[in-house]
This record gives structure tokens, sequence and C-alpha cells, in this order.
């Protein structure tokens, strides 16, 4: 049965869209008005102290006291961010007085294993400490436009979440969003909407570039979204409503995502510095120090980097040449340590730095790949932060173009902020996408008719009307892999014997296994949420009687 979303009828009131792209690294803002022809996106570029940096979105950031737990059990606020927040921990006792926050984002993913956050934070707070800053400097932005003229309560929001993430991690992000004052709990819920990073890059790649590459009817695209922390990958294809011009996207792989993102080249490349210049050496060299070294190779040879160049990184004035590892002195012949520089050759930066994360981003495209049916498939996209990578870019191309893709295109104007820019256009036209593939098979439990030779005996129950059932069974709503229209609502019918209790807890679970669960207990099955129902009282029911309810 296929029904329109009565919520989102309701879109129109909103004359405004802001979209948030809430970076592992650094973040972006966007907006819309929604009844301007053709749809104009206008970027939010200028950050608080911002400085000389021409990078068109903003570190992500935080700064907050150090606090003593035994003097006050109060939590400690925000300081500062972004740039303001890097620009603080310049300041020569500012490690002693700050925690600095940074890749917090990656906290919010419940697969990836991590000590808490200092000073008692959670990663929902922390998210939204950082999105109000975020938030309230975008809405001083867009007081100095034509925006002015819209009560805040006419906006509405996108909020972009990384592919692979949990239904659990996007509520987490939803509760951040409620935390940062941008919605309340109490908005309609169609104020706030989440899309996935690739599907909104995939939108800004559809809208801005399709007349450049000459996307046709029925021809297929992947959007590589490399960032700082996930890489996520999509693929649709092209169709148009009734033989118009009108373009809609239908989802033809199930998205997919990992998190190998650039912040592992990072950790890497420290990696490499710990092995170059030895352990005490590096415990000499302070965190304002530490600080300049990676941002040169975040800044300069990361974006840079093509396989075969050398770099030369400065070294801090507190390192000494005879503190330096013996043999990294004799490998010096041409006496760059001498001048303060450390010599970083294309093979190690390859191997020990770029290759082991790139060869996962290199799996993974070959991985959804393999999926497309046919393996047809026009044109790949680069974007992204990370897909700017001239090095990512040689890879790729060297990879599939001509064997399985057509076109390789990096957007040269804009990569970085493709999905924030297609966020704020999906804000704006909801439709465009017109179906997806289904991540995860969903469903609730329920009781079957209880086999013999399967179902264990701990689970036999026999109903009122005398039926013998196995309680926790799994009945599925949406398998995994399968393609779903957008309002496409599934309904399904259960009952109760009446008289028996006074409420029900509708209990939903989800699952990313390939095949469908017997039981809603197994293996790799979650528990998502839990509804409980009231059951009402009905003088014209008998006990025991078949009570019959619809889940939609």
């Amino acid at each position: 049965m296929t029904q329109s979303n009565p919520q989102l009828k309701q879109s129109s009131q909103y004359r405004v869209v802001i979209a948030y792209d809430f970076g592992t690294t650094y973040s972006g803002a966007a907006y819309a008005f929604t009844h301007s022809a053709p749809t104009e996106v206008f970027d939010i570029q200028n950050w608080p102290h911002k400085a000389g940096n021409f990078y068109p979105k903003v570190p992500t950031v935080s700064v907050y006291p150090r606090s003593e737990q035994s003097v006050s059990p109060k939590r400690s606020t925000l300081s500062d961010w972004g740039h303001g927040a890097k620009k603080t921990m310049l300041k020569p006792t500012a490690a002693k007085e700050n925690i600095l926050f940074s890749q917090f984002k990656l906290h919010l993913d419940e697969s990836l294993k991590h000590a808490p956050l200092e000073n008692g934070l959670t990663p929902v707070q922390a998210v939204g400490d950082y999105l109000a800053k975020l938030h309230e400097h975008t809405l001083q932005q867009l007081s100095r436009s034509f925006a002015n003229n819209y009560h805040p309560d006419n906006f509405r929001y996108c909020l972009t979440v990384p592919a692979v993430w949990s239904d659990k991690a996007k509520q987490m992000m939803r509760q951040a969003a409620i935390h940062a004052g941008i919605v309340a709990a109490s908005d309609p819920p169609d104020r706030l909407t989440l899309i996935s990073e690739p599907e909104a890059a995939a939108l800004y790649c559809e809208e801005t570039m399709s007349d450049q590459v000459n996307l046709k009817e029925n021809d297929r695209f992947m959007v590589c979204d490399a960032g700082g922390g996930t890489v996520d990958l999509i693929v649709f294809q092209v169709n148009f409503t009734n033989g118009s011009k009108i373009r809609e996207l239908k989802e033809v792989t199930k998205g997919m995502g990992e998190s190998c993102g650039s912040v592992f080249l990072d950790k890497r490349f420290q990696k490499l510095l710990e092995t170059k210049l030895g352990k005490v050496v590096m415990s000499k060299i302070t965190p304002r120090d530490m600080s300049t070294m990676m941002d040169y190779f975040i800044d300069t040879v990361k974006p840079q980097f093509t396989g075969t160049d050398e770099f030369y990184l400065e070294l801090p004035r507190s390192v000494r040449l005879e503190d330096l590892p013996p043999d990294l002195r004799s490998q010096d012949e041409d006496g760059y340590l001498d001048d303060g520089l450390l010599q970083f050759l294309g093979q190690e930066l390859k191997e020990k730095v770029f290759d082991p994360v790139i060869d996962k981003v290199m799996l993974l495209i070959e991985q959804q790949y393999q999926q497309i049916p046919g393996g047809r498939l026009d044109s790949l996209f680069l974007v992204g932060g990370f897909g700017s990578s001239k090095y990512l870019y040689q890879r790729v191309w060297n990879e599939f173009h001509g064997t399985k893709a057509k076109q390789i295109i990096c957007p040269s104007e804009r990569a970085a902020l493709a999905v924030v820019r297609g966020a704020a256009y999906f804000g704006v036209h909801p439709r465009t996408v017109v179906s997806r593939v289904s991540r995860r098979t969903y469903g609730k439990n329920t009781a079957f008719d209880f086999d013999d030779t399967k179902d264990p005996v701990s689970k036999r129950i026999v109903r009122p009307d005398g039926r013998v059932v196995c309680q926790e069974r799994f009945s599925a709503f949406i398998q995994k892999n399968v393609e779903v229209p957008v309002d496409h609502c599934i309904s399904k019918e259960f009952y109760v014997h009446y008289g028996h209790q006074k409420s029900i807890d509708l209990n939903l679970y989800a699952t990313e296994n390939d095949t469908i669960p017997r039981y809603s207990y197994d293996s790799g099955v979650h528990q998502i949420a839990t509804i409980p129902i009231t059951i009402p009282k009905m003088p014209n029911m008998k006990k025991n009687e078949r009570l019959y309810y619809n889940v939609r």
C-alpha cells in the first residue's frame, strides 16, 4: 500500500532550509529559500577567527576549561570552537588550562570503541555544544541576508549523517540537535530531517554537474564521499518523470561506508613521526609544536601528495640534533637535519601513511561496484575533503576508468561543500529521490505456530483459543537490500486476546544479517525501539476474543 506522508505535506510552511554537515574534522553550513526558482544554495564561508584560511568549512574542534570534578560536579561549558578553539590552544599555558576536543563525532558510532570523553562529557553533549555554536553563528550570518525577513519558526533543518551509522547513532544526532537548540523535542518530526552524506553528495552532483557530464535517462553514477572520519558510497540511476525534464533518482545499491577517512592518514603520519624521531624527542615536543607539525601534514602534504613527492617538515626549536636517533642522523647525507628539516620520501609516505588507508577506500569502491546489477556504471564522482586528494584520484582513475566507469569526476569547485549543499537542496526538494535500498532488515517480535522440529520448548505457549505458538519469533516488515519507494507504507495485522492485559509493548528490531532471522533474539538482531500501546476498554468485546490491530 502506498500513501503520501502528511508530515511532508506540511513542508510548504517552511520558507528557509538550513543544512548542517557536522564532520569529523570540518563542518559546514548552507541555506536555501524554498520558494525561489531555480533553487539557489548559499554557503556559510565567513567563520569567526578564520584569518587567512581559505578553506570554506570550519574545524570541528572545541575547547573546554579543565575542571576539578571533586570541586564542582557541574560540567564545564564550552569556551570556544572552530578556528577560535585552535587559536586558544596556541597560547603558552593553554594545554594546562584547557582540553581540546577533536574528532568527537566518532564517539557517536558505537561500533568504534573509544575511551570516555574528558570532563565527564557525553558524546551527545559534546556534539550538541558544538552544534549550538555552529547554529548560532549561522543564524547571525542569515540575519545579514534576506533571511531576516522570515521568522525562525519558518526554518527547516537538514543534518547529514554517515551511511554506515546505525539507527541508534542517528537518534543520538537528533538528540544532539535538540540539545543544541536547533529544534525542540515538541517540534513536528519533519522540521529536522536526516540525510546520508553520500546521498546528499549525489544530489549535489546531479543538480550541479548533470549537464557537464551529460547524465541521461537510465544513466548510473556512483558517489564516493570521502571525508575526515568515514568514506561513504552510493549508486543512483537517473530517471525522468513521465518523459519530462524533471529528473528523479532511484538508489541502485545499498549504500555502504567505513571509518577510513582522512583522520586515519593523520594518525598514521603521527605514528611515522614517532618512529623517525623516537620517544625521547617526541616527549619533548609541546602540544603547540605538535599541532603545528600536524597542520603542515594536513594542509600541505595530504592534499598535494601524488605518490612520488618528497616533503620537508620543519622541526621545532626544542628538538636538538644530538637527541635524534643515530640511524636518522646517519641517513642525513645532505644535511637537512642541520637546517632543522626532516625529510619524508614519497615511497615511505606511500607505504607507511597513504596506501594502508587508501587501499581500504579502493576495496569499498570495488565492493559497491560489485553490487551494481550488470556492472553498468557511467560516472564515478569523488567528493569531500579527502575526495579531493590527488593521490586518491590517481588510484581510482588507474583502477576504474574505462574498464568499470566511463568517467571519473572530482568537482574542482566546492568539492568540500558537496555534502552540505546537497543537503540544503534535499530540504527544498525532498522528492528528488524516489526510492532507496534498505540497509537493514526491520521487523517486530510476535508469535507463530510452534514447530516441534525447530523451536525451543521454553518458547512454547498455548494461547487461550488453544493455538500452540512460539514466542519471540521475528516478523519482518522490510528486508535488507530490497528497494523501497519513498513514502511507501507497509502494514501488518496482529492480534491479542482481549481481557488479559491492559497494555502491550510493540518492540521493533533491526539486523544487518543477509537473511531474515527466525527469532528476535538471534545473533546480530538489535532492539531499536519499544512503543507502549494501551489496550482500550471495549464493552462489546468478550474475554479471550481476538482484538486485531495494525502496525504500519
